[in-house]
């Protein structure tokens, strides 16, 4: 590019210098006017020739043999690398650049995403999902009604390939309204930071604006609009790089909410201590996600469907109640949020940052709180302008302090001979097998008080689970015999996080054969690796880095919302946890009312969610008035020192627990020969 600008600058220069040179030349031999020189010269040049003007004498007719030897040469050079540079890909990146530079500019409580690798790219990945489900049910909201009434006026389009005058000014009206009506998704409102120009070049194509830089530079983030800017995301592949950008940041905009992801957990009370506002750990929060999969599956459904299932018509928002809102003062019950807009509250953040789960239909709402709510995608918008009051605010934030509790431990420890002993004494407990990373990141938030049972051949990692308490099987997990050793007839789950490909298929193959009842979680590092795990009878695949995509995109963009999954899942700093209760047919609550239950006076405990019976749909903060069913499953928070006795209470008596955890009796192995399970391995294999 460079090059070819300097080029164009030689043969501009010299095309400069030839035209006054010929005109003065012309003038002198010819004795022409400056207009007839001019004009005589120009013509030359051109080779156009009208004949009305032209060199007389034999000194004017050999300058103008020179004039056009040197002068089209020149001419030619000038025009034909102003049009290389004029169609060149570098001008039309440099005048994107400008573009996006312009529009930035005019940006204000916007994203701005730093980073490069495939955690940003997952992350671009589910905002461009996210703007495009937002933009579909903007259409169908406001243009479905716009269409069929236009229909009834002028009539509908199917006239082969041509178009009827009347179909052709209900085209224009239609498009007239979209640009009125221009949707704003979350595509709009996100600047990305990257030093890679390829990868620059590939967001800018799916219609980001993108700048091209050092995310640590003052000058780059001063670009992307940081004193303008609602929140940002760190995603380095260097932990060093993220803190100093971090540290950049918060030094241009110090009230900038800052969410960092880090490879090292070490780094992470750094970069909080430079500015950031939290701090992820991507194996940490796949951990998390694949503990919940396993072992709480209908909640993790539940909150999975409400923030990341773009089929699903319900969605979680907050409201922040500022002080003009029109609710403060009155009651959840007094809102009738479900009748007006189809909407339920979950939970609310307290003036002070605290929060409260599942609030009783008498709670009069406060200024300053913030509700978790969930509703139709549709009427949330309407039910924001509802809730939050005519005035423009800005939302307080606060910071989240994350501590990492130390890993549980149990007062008993078990050789691998007494394990095996105790096992054989339990039934519907939980298996968990692989040493890598993520199941290392589950198992650390794991109680071994709790029916769990691991299965290792890392003689290190079995050495650190047997001093914390865990009952352990060394062995391969693709193993029968390992399996048997670990009760695999008798378990309720198991998670699969098995790094060799080959042997993570051959695990979950051997698991659904010996244990047609049992809920298989698999973990895939590989995005190619997930269809391959569910064909072996998986009924969830984790993907780690889809996982923390999610979550980081949800923590900068909600925070409320992600404070309170913290606050509730399994949170050993809050003592709470989420469980689900299965209404089994010998369970006591069936034919009850929510209300009277009492289950926040005797458990500490709130419903925020049912999975109705026989789908896999959820019924959001049900009324007190609800009437259980069978075959039910309630999503419920409660006290962690209460879980067992209300799970007891609610399976109908002490250690009760539900058939299966599965969704499905759908046996998924089933519907595939062994010869296609052969060669799903083969090519696992292969893939090594």
């Amino acid at each position: 590019m460079d090059d070819l600008q300097r080029q164009f600058r030689i043969a501009l220069g010299a095309l400069l210098i030839i035209m006054p040179v010929g005109v003065i030349g012309l003038m002198l031999l010819e004795g022409l006017s400056f207009i007839d020189s001019l004009w005589l010269t120009f013509i030359t040049l051109a080779t156009i020739g009208y004949g009305d003007v032209y060199a007389r004498t034999e000194g004017g007719r050999i300058f103008t043999i020179v004039l056009i030897v040197f002068g089209l040469s020149a001419l030619a050079s000038t025009l034909q690398l102003a049009f290389a540079l004029f169609i060149s890909p570098e001008l039309r990146t440099l005048r994107q650049r400008r573009k996006i530079y312009r529009a930035i500019q005019s940006m204000h409580q916007h994203y701005i995403i730093c980073g490069r690798g495939e955690m940003v790219d997952k992350t671009i990945g589910y905002i461009l999902q996210f703007a495009e489900s937002r933009r579909q049910m903007l259409r169908e909201r406001r243009y479905i009604p716009i269409d069929r009434a236009l229909d009834r006026v002028f009539g509908d389009d199917a006239d082969g390939y041509h178009v009827r005058p009347r179909a052709l000014l209900r085209r224009l009206i239609l498009f007239g309204l979209g640009r009125i009506y221009r949707d704003i998704t979350l595509l709009d409102v996100v600047v990305v930071i990257t030093e890679d120009k390829d990868y620059a070049g590939h967001l800018r194509s799916a219609g980001l604006r993108v700048l091209e830089g050092q995310p640590t530079s003052d000058e780059t983030l001063r670009q992307a609009g940081i004193e303008q800017a609602r929140s940002m995301v760190v995603v380095l592949d260097d932990d060093t790089e993220t803190l100093l950008t971090v540290l950049t940041a918060h030094h241009l905009n110090d009230k900038l909410p800052i969410t960092a992801a880090v490879l090292d957990d070490a780094m992470g009370q750094k970069i909080i201590r430079v500015g950031a506002t939290a701090v992820l750990t991507p194996y940490d929060i796949a951990g998390q996600f694949m503990n919940n999969a396993t072992f709480r599956p209908a909640v993790n459904d539940y909150f999975n469907s409400l923030l990341f299932d773009m089929e699903n018509t319900s969605r979680l928002t907050q409201i922040a109640l500022f002080d003009d809102s029109p609710w403060i003062g009155q009651s959840v019950r007094q809102l009738a949020l479900d009748t007006r807009f189809e909407s339920g509250i979950i939970g609310i953040r307290q003036a002070d940052g605290t929060f409260m789960y599942a609030p009783p239909e008498n709670y009069v709402l406060q200024e300053d709180e913030v509700l978790i709510i969930v509703g139709q995608a549709y009427s949330i918008e309407d039910l924001t302008k509802a809730g939050q009051g005519p005035g423009q605010h800005t939302l307080a934030t606060f910071q989240a302090i994350h501590f990492t509790p130390p890993a549980p431990r149990s007062r008993r420890t078990y050789s691998l001979a007494e394990a095996e002993t105790a096992i054989e004494r339990l039934s519907n407990h939980f298996i968990i097998c692989g040493t890598d990373r993520l199941a290392c990141s589950s198992i650390d938030k794991l109680d071994p008080e709790r029916p769990f049972v691991i299965i290792s051949d890392n003689d290190e990692n079995i050495t650190e689970l047997q001093e914390r308490g865990f009952r352990l099987v060394r062995g391969n997990p693709s193993q029968e015999d390992t399996l048997l050793r670990a009760g695999i007839r008798r378990a309720q789950a198991i998670m699969v996080s098995v790094e060799d490909q080959a042997d993570s298929i051959l695990t979950i193959i051997n698991s659904r054969t010996l244990n047609r009842r049992i809920l298989i979680t698999a973990t895939a590092m590989q995005d190619d690796m997930v269809d391959k795990l569910e064909l072996a009878g998986a009924d969830r695949v984790v993907s780690p880095f889809h996982v923390a995509a999610r979550f980081i995109l949800l923590t900068a963009t909600r925070p409320e919302i992600n404070e309170f999954l913290h606050y509730v899942l399994y949170n050993y700093q809050t003592r709470l946890e989420t469980t689900e209760l299965y209404m089994e047919e010998s369970s006591p609550w069936i034919g009850r009312r929510l209300g009277d239950l009492q289950l926040y006076e005797q458990f500490q405990a709130g419903v925020i969610g049912i999975r109705q019976a026989g789908r896999q749909t959820y019924l959001y903060a049900p009324r007190e008035d609800y009437i259980i069913q069978p075959s039910e499953v309630l999503i419920v928070v409660t006290a962690m020192s209460q879980s067992d006795a209300l799970r007891d209470a609610a399976h109908g008596s002490a250690g009760k627990r539900p058939t299966t955890l599965r969704p499905t009796q759908v046996l998924q192995s089933e519907r595939w020969s062994r010869d296609i399970l052969k060669e799903l391995i083969e090519r696992a294999q292969g893939a090594d």
